[in-house]
């Protein structure tokens, strides 16, 4: 086919002969970089036409898998306003893509986790979705088990910067860690799973989360404050840098500069999320060993939090004590 012929023909017939083995090389990839999407996917029909090639050719080339994450992605939150923003009608519509034959192949998770790192927010939703289809993609398997490019995969998606809790762990991730763990107790599952699901549950012990995904109008109002910020950008840090000099003066008329008393809420705030609660230890114990034992990456969790024991509560140092 011809570069000519390329640009011509309708999309469908320029991909009929990609991926008509179920695999897509790279070559095949950089034929559509340059002939078929050289411009990024731009329109609905675009849409369509990648997402049908990625259901007949879920392997191939690591550049496939790459280079469809990167398309689609760059559609939802580059191609709409507000721009970064991934909305709560997005989702629905992505959702529906997906699960209409079934549940997301291989291209399409790492899409979506793509999608939690790129977009700057995302609805909150997304993320327990993401999480129960990278779940059901192990749980799949003739024996369930963890491989690498799983554990990369959890990884990306349990710290996207758009994702539910933003850096820190949510309750509805750490349940998903342990119903991951709990299925592969007797499969087979790479060394790094072990580390990365002690490192995420700890993470949620530890951080106090409170986050809600702005709505479009919210993004919208956000961008244009942006927009209209955008030509006083020296006005905008004049006025700022005058008001920090205020806060530093008025520290000398009172005992506690506005300054002075935003900082210490923070630094209670930020002790405050450190202690694991009560409840939290509450969700652990009934959490952890629930099928009567403990099992190796168990253990490894309580070990790790042995060296948090002074923020510890009691019924916890008590739990982590009987596993010994």
């Amino acid at each position: 086919m011809t570069e000519f012929d390329a640009h011509t023909l309708p999309i469908e017939t320029r991909l009929a002969a990609i991926g008509a083995d179920g695999y897509v090389t790279a070559d095949e990839v950089l034929f559509l970089r340059r002939s078929v999407f050289a411009n990024g996917v731009v329109c609905e029909r675009e849409l369509d036409a990648i997402f049908a090639l990625g259901n007949r050719a879920q392997d191939g080339d690591p550049e496939w898998p790459q280079f469809f994450a990167e398309a689609v992605a760059d559609f939802y939150i580059r191609e709409e306003e507000p721009h970064g923003y991934f909305t709560a009608d997005e989702f629905d519509e992505l959702q529906a893509r997906i699960v209409g034959d079934g549940c997301a192949n291989r291209i399409e998770r790492a899409l979506l986790v793509k999608l939690m790192e790129t977009a700057l927010e995302t609805p909150p939703e997304m993320s327990a979705f993401t999480g129960r289809e990278l779940k059901a993609s192990i749980l799949a398997k003739e024996r369930p088990a963890v491989s690498k490019e799983d554990v990369m995969l959890i990884r990306r998606w349990l710290f996207a910067a758009g994702g539910a809790g933003h850096v820190g762990v949510t309750r509805q991730e750490a349940e998903i860690l342990f119903e991951i763990n709990d299925a592969v107790k007797t499969g087979e599952a790479t060394p790094a799973w072990g580390d990365l699901f002690a490192q995420g549950i700890i993470n949620h012990l530890m951080a106090g989360l409170g986050y809600s995904a702005a709505s479009r109008e919210d993004a919208m109002a956000r961008h244009q404050f942006i927009s209209d910020q955008a030509p006083d950008v020296g006005g905008f840090f004049a006025r700022m840098l005058s008001g920090v000099a205020d806060a530093f003066r008025g520290a000398e008329n009172s005992s506690e500069s506005v300054y002075a008393r935003k900082a210490r809420e923070r630094d209670v705030a930020v002790e405050t999320a450190a202690k694991i609660t009560p409840e939290e230890t509450s969700w652990l114990a009934s959490r952890i060993g629930r099928n009567g034992e403990l099992d190796g990456n168990e253990r490894t969790l309580l070990e790790r939090m042995r060296e948090l024991e002074d923020d510890l509560p009691e019924a916890l140092k008590n739990l982590i004590t009987r596993a010994a």
